[in-house]
């Protein structure tokens, strides 16, 4: 089973004035570097989603990038590029492959992340990481044989992940990690909460 690595990065970070997120630094390293390193060990292959391909990915052995499907011309959010790098994954590597996906602007996901949702997926082909507070759709895995059904997702207009995801009657895992470890850096605030934890992580 090859499993392949997807860093979700076609967010325009409007709520931190159209910064591009994945060159944010945490402790002098940027998040993309932060992410690419922090999967790898979980994955075979790695992919980076996004409206244009980051100049950064050439920094990355092996990473490929995958635009994001674009309805119409225009962006869908995650949506977009998980029906993307999903269509990549089967047509290289067959419905047997899956996705692991994450959020380019998460840093501190676990690192035993496709561990535990692996197994806890059951029989499902597809499976999203739920914490105490919130469901956590962008962190999920998926069969790569769900393109067709999350394709007609996207035609339908449903665009959610959590919406797809009930769709697909994918599972959910509770995860006991602090809330912290999958926060997303939207807005100063989130840099901020951010920087205090790389502090305390590097000091620990």
């Amino acid at each position: 089973m090859t499993v392949m690595g997807c860093l979700f990065a076609g967010g325009a970070g409007r709520r931190l004035g159209g910064m591009d997120k994945a060159l944010i630094e945490l402790s002098g390293s940027p998040l993309w570097r932060r992410a690419t390193h922090r999967i790898a060990p979980m994955v075979d292959q790695m992919v980076v989603t996004g409206r244009t391909a980051p100049g950064w990915r050439k920094a990355v052995p092996g990473l490929v990038f995958v635009p994001d499907f674009q309805p119409n011309g225009g962006p869908i959010g995650p949506a977009g590029g998980l029906l993307a790098a999903l269509e990549h994954g089967l047509l290289q590597n067959g419905p047997e492959s899956f996705l692991l996906t994450v959020p380019i602007d998460a840093p501190f996901f676990p690192v035993e992340l496709f561990e535990q949702l692996s197994a806890g997926r059951g029989s499902a082909r597809a499976v999203l990481v739920e914490t105490e507070f919130r469901l956590q759709p962008t962190f999920g895995l998926w069969s790569c044989a769900l393109a067709p059904d999350v394709h007609a997702c996207v035609e339908q207009g449903k665009f959610a992940l959590h919406a797809i995801a009930d769709h697909v009657g994918a599972a959910k895992v509770r995860f006991q990690a602090e809330e912290e470890a999958f926060l997303n850096i939207n807005t100063p605030e989130d840099l901020q909460r951010a920087e205090v934890r790389a502090g305390l992580l590097g000091r620990s």
